[in-house]
């Protein structure tokens, strides 16, 4: 008799790929869920470049603005000096102030009239002015405030509201006229078409859905670009309250989220400048998504491409472990053998454990002499202890940032090296050695040293140019005001060097310069400074002269006379004797606030003064 075992009573078994299904699960869970980070972030950083571009076009738009407002009140400033100079007595001919008040119009395009009403507030001159009879304007605001605001008032701004002539949406810049008494003449004023603004705010790149809005400080709504459908009037106050809690907390600037006709948008206020009026411009979330909804897509689809390649990646590294960990290590091999840095390996007391071939190159040293050498061998006396003081670092699991040293070849030279050194781990994470990656960067440093010299020193002389000079001036000057000691600056002007020129040509005077810096140099101790100016003007800095004047000036005289002395010695050009002589100018200083400018200024009248004094004399003696 046999018996069965139903499902309730098997022995529960794990299906044989469980364990192997893991990893590829957990890789498939952690990708999707940085998928959904990347795409949440990305939506982030969306919106924020968003909300940058808006506050960058509501700058944009406020400056125009601001600058259109300020030049309307310019003019009007302009309109109303040059009235009420020219027509204060109120009896200029109508064409002649016509042709008064078109003269002024002509720079402002963005105002569709200029007009002027007398102090009864009939409108006598300007644009389209109706003549019989006239047009008053003493029941409109601007009129009533311009008048109350005496001589001293300033701009006056009204509307939107509905022009009487044109029958556009208008706003009203006016000014008071006076007399010089004070007595009131009437007003200026210039209608800005509030149409006027579309042109501007369809300059700006809103993308499809996007709106900007100029409103007074009361809300009142100026102008809206796009008009769409469904956009309220000109001149009405309805607004989101999204906005009026935004500026009720920040009157001046700020940015809210408001939907409106079933647009969402990112909106930016801006109070224009010292004007009452508001721009806010809005970007449709639905426009600088756009590009996120297509980067969502082809993140889930990398996603989830990722994921199926990963189950088939798992299955096929299964398969072929031990043959690719095989392949990679031959790899490593090649790559080291054959790389042109030095790869070498270390145990932690720094003996050598493997040597490529581009470690024999760099140093000279073949594999069989290194290996189990220590490491220390490549270091010069002076960084005997440098590589174990990073072997220490890595010992007590501390990185060590990449970094520029000197190593020793075997032959003795120093060469510029760039270092890596970083710890080899075992399979459990102990510590069991170094990797140091050595590259040689002596031509790299031959070159920084060139370019150095190209820019700080004389390329003839190879003495400090003007720019080096004027830095150590700087320094000198520094130290002389905190040590308060004397230090002097001496400016040397070869004579007649011309003449050397034409005499032994362009190439003896190279000469002559080259030996005058060694001469100079010889003159001097080794912590001055000798530089070249150009042509035939050198410059001398002596420092720390000490704190007595009179040291200090024997000292300076001394050197001086040395050199004039070294340079009236005789010298070879050109296989030519030539005895050459200069002039000097000295200037001795302590704690000096002048610049280094004017210093060398100072140095260079002395020195002009010396050579017209050696002038007259030579005449006097020559008389």
């Amino acid at each position: 008799m046999s018996t069965s075992i139903g499902p309730a009573q098997r022995p529960a078994r794990f299906a044989p790929w469980l364990p192997y299904a893991v990893g590829p699960v957990l890789i498939a869970v952690l990708v999707a869920a940085l998928a959904g980070v990347a795409i949440w972030t990305e939506q982030l950083r969306y919106r924020e470049r968003a909300a940058v571009a808006t506050q960058n076009l509501a700058r944009l738009l406020d400056a125009h603005v601001a600058d259109m407002f300020d030049k309307i009140d310019v003019f009007l400033q302009l309109v109303a000096l040059d009235y009420s100079d020219t027509f204060a007595d109120g009896k200029g001919d109508p064409a002649r102030i016509n042709q008064f008040l078109a003269a002024h119009k002509v720079p402002l395009t963005e105002v569709s009239s200029l007009r002027i009403a007398d102090e009864q507030g009939r409108i006598r001159y300007g644009d389209g002015v109706p003549v019989d009879p006239p047009l008053s304007v003493a029941d409109r605001e601007y009129f009533r405030r311009a008048q109350a605001g005496g001589p001293m008032g300033g701009l006056v701004i009204d509307g939107p509201l509905e022009s009487r002539i044109s029958g556009q949406w208008v706003l009203i810049f006016a000014r008071g006229l006076y007399r010089a008494d004070g007595r009131f003449l009437g007003v200026v004023y210039a209608n800005l078409v509030t149409d006027r603004f579309g042109k501007r705010f369809a300059e700006l790149e809103l993308g499809s859905r996007g709106a900007v809005g100029l409103r007074t400080i009361d809300l009142a709504l100026v102008h809206r670009f796009p008009a769409g459908a469904g956009v309220v009037p000109v001149g009405t106050r309805d607004v989101s309250e999204e906005l009026r809690t935004a500026i009720a907390q920040n009157p001046l600037a700020g940015f809210y989220v408001a939907s409106n006709t079933g647009v969402e948008r990112s909106n930016v206020y801006r109070k224009v400048r010292s004007y009452p009026f508001y721009l806010i411009v809005g970007l449709a979330t639905d426009d600088f998504l756009e590009g996120w909804r297509a980067n969502t897509l082809l993140f889930s689809a990398l996603a989830g491409l990722t994921i199926a390649l990963t189950l088939i990646a798992c299955v096929a590294l299964y398969r072929a472990s031990r043959r690719q960990i095989e392949a990679m290590s031959n790899r490593y091999a090649a790559i080291v053998q054959t790389s042109s840095d030095a790869i070498i390996g270390a145990s932690i007391s720094g003996v050598v454990s493997s040597w490529n071939r581009g470690a024999q190159e760099i140093f000279g040293f073949p594999a069989d002499e290194m290996l189990g050498r220590p490491l220390r061998t490549l270091l010069p006396p002076e960084r005997q202890d440098e590589d174990a003081v990073a072997f220490d670092r890595i010992g007590h699991g501390e990185p060590v940032e990449s970094f520029e040293s000197l190593r020793l070849r075997k032959d003795g030279t120093a060469i510029h090296v760039s270092l890596a050194i970083s710890p080899v781990l075992d399979g459990s994470g102990n510590l069991i050695g170094v990797s140091v990656i050595a590259r040689d960067i002596s031509r790299q440093k031959a070159m920084e040293e060139e370019i150095r010299a190209m820019a700080f020193n004389d390329p003839l002389t190879r003495l400090p140019n003007r720019r080096l000079l004027m830095d150590r001036l700087r320094r000198a000057q520094l130290k002389s005001r905190r040590q308060r000691t004397y230090f002097a600056v001496l400016f040397i002007d070869l004579d007649k060097f011309k003449q050397v020129n034409d005499h032994f040509g362009h190439e003896g005077g190279d000469q002559l310069l080259i030996e005058v810096a060694k001469r100079l140099q010889l003159a001097v101790r080794l912590d001055d400074t000798v530089a070249r100016l150009g042509g035939d003007e050198f410059v001398v800095v002596l420092e720390e002269l000490g704190s007595s004047e009179d040291k200090a000036v024997d000292h300076v005289n001394t050197v001086a006379d040395k050199i004039l002395n070294m340079l009236e010695q005789d010298c070879m050009i050109g296989g030519r004797r030539h005895q050459g002589s200069a002039s000097v100018g000295i200037r001795l200083l302590i704690g000096s606030d002048s610049s280094a400018e004017a210093i060398l200024k100072e140095a260079d009248a002395a020195m002009y003064s010396v050579k017209r004094e050696r002038r007259v004399l030579s005449q006097g003696v020559f008389e």
